[in-house]
């Protein structure tokens, strides 16, 4: 096995990526880190850590110094969009180096993202349906995901450490700024004040979800993306989700028939930076529709989908979920699932009028070969499953000299399929 160079960008707070690190050097390869901030620092603890100080114009200098010094073979980052990361993609693509990216997973949940080269709308696995059909051939039926934890908890106290880490002190890296639209302190005051009021929405919303099918209301479902998401600010056609959703209500009061309504469902992720309620509600009475629209800040997103007309999303993963479970999709965005025989492809306009539902078969195959290629179980955040996501990782980043991957393995059991 020939001995490689992983250089690990900025990732998220959570253990995993020390972890991984960790298990790669014990199989013999060169594993070092940069952190960009104190709080990269304080997940990844030890020896061979690069700190960048300067700023983000400086990084394509640096990173080829590094890349030189260190005779760079792969980079490891989380999410290929942030400014930090697009310097170091655009330089390891020139020089013929692997980046293994990862992101929360395609398919939820159980399971993340492991990608080579970039994740979304960057994925090599942008292809039609013909591809899908042909790879899925000669693949495995998708194997079912052990259950993982979501580990909520976890995930928000590591998140805030790691932001406290940043302010403590932040004079030890001066240049850097964020990915986020936010500065941390807002958000934090904007989710206190939504988890107050959460209680009452959640209830609310279950009233609402009851009411529309005791009725029997037919309906459309748009369930919101984060506003910080970068599938929605580099890979859609909208510049925020606020201008998504006003395009998809002026869409449907011209185009729905006058019986249907649409319901618009909050991310159970929200900071509540945007009053999303009186936003609607405005949006919906400039084009008349205003008793047609319905806000849920809470609810059942599964029991909303299954009753659904059919599903509008930007590119969420949703759409898959919603795909699975055979209700009509249009993706208005740049989503790896938007294929001729999955999703709506005639436009916004028709949709309402006449929505299809995806063929399954096709939609099988879409997933044996997403699973295969981007798809490993595990979690980034509770201990016991961070184990099981960072032994899959490694399967896949480190091929054996036949070329071909090792078993990916399932969390809680002794079930593996061969990668070939």
């Amino acid at each position: 096995m020939s001995r490689r160079s992983f250089l690990f960008l900025q990732t998220i707070a959570s253990p995993f990526f020390r972890r991984l690190g960790d298990g790669l050097a014990r199989r013999g390869h060169r594993v070092g880190k940069i952190s960009y901030c104190q709080g990269d620092a304080l997940y990844w603890r030890g020896s061979d850590v690069l700190a960048f100080r300067g700023r983000v114009d400086e990084l394509p200098d640096f990173y080829t110094r590094v890349y030189d010094d260190r005779q760079v073979s792969d980079i490891v980052l989380f999410g290929d969009c942030r400014p930090i990361h697009r310097p170091a993609m655009a330089l390891a693509r020139e020089r013929g180096m692997r980046s293994w990216v990862f992101e929360e997973g395609y398919l939820r949940p159980g399971w993340i993202t492991l990608e080579e080269g970039g994740v979304n709308g960057n994925s090599a696995l942008m292809r039609n349906a013909d591809f899908f059909r042909a790879q899925a051939s000669s693949l495995p039926a998708v194997p079912t995901a052990e259950p993982v934890r979501a580990g909520l908890g976890r995930r928000v106290a590591y998140d805030i450490a790691y932001n406290v880490a940043n302010y403590l002190p932040p004079y030890r890296y001066p240049g850097y700024r964020t990915h986020r639209p936010y500065p941390i302190w807002r958000e934090y005051r904007s989710w206190i004040s939504r988890l107050v009021r959460q209680p009452w929405e959640n209830a609310s919303a279950r009233r609402a979800t009851e009411a529309l099918l005791r009725d029997a209301l037919p309906y459309y479902l748009l369930p919101l993306q984060l506003d910080s998401d970068v599938q929605i600010r580099i890979h859609s056609p909208f510049r925020n989700v606020p201008a998504a959703i006003e395009a998809v209500i002026a869409s449907f009061a011209a185009h729905a028939h006058d019986e249907a309504g649409l319901v618009i469902k909050n991310h159970p992720l929200d900071n509540g930076m945007i009053s999303y309620r009186g936003l609607i509600a405005n949006y919906a009475r400039a084009h008349g529709v205003a008793s047609r629209v319905k806000f849920l800040d809470g609810g059942d997103l599964n029991k909303l989908m299954d009753h659904a007309l059919g599903v509008v999303v930007v590119n969420s993963t949703v759409g898959l979920s919603a795909l699975q479970r055979g209700r009509p999709v249009i993706a208005l965005g740049k989503a790896l699932y938007d294929l001729d025989g999955l999703t709506e492809r005639r436009g916004l306009d028709c949709f309402w009028q006449d929505p299809i539902p995806p063929d399954m078969a096709l939609l099988d195959a879409f997933l044996r070969v997403l699973v295969h290629h981007t798809q490993i179980n595990g979690n980034y955040y509770m201990l016991e499953d961070i184990a099981v996501g960072v032994e899959n990782a490694i399967s896949r980043m480190i091929r054996t000299p036949e070329g071909k991957e090792v078993g990916l393995h399932l969390a809680g059991g002794c079930s593996s399929i061969l990668l070939g």
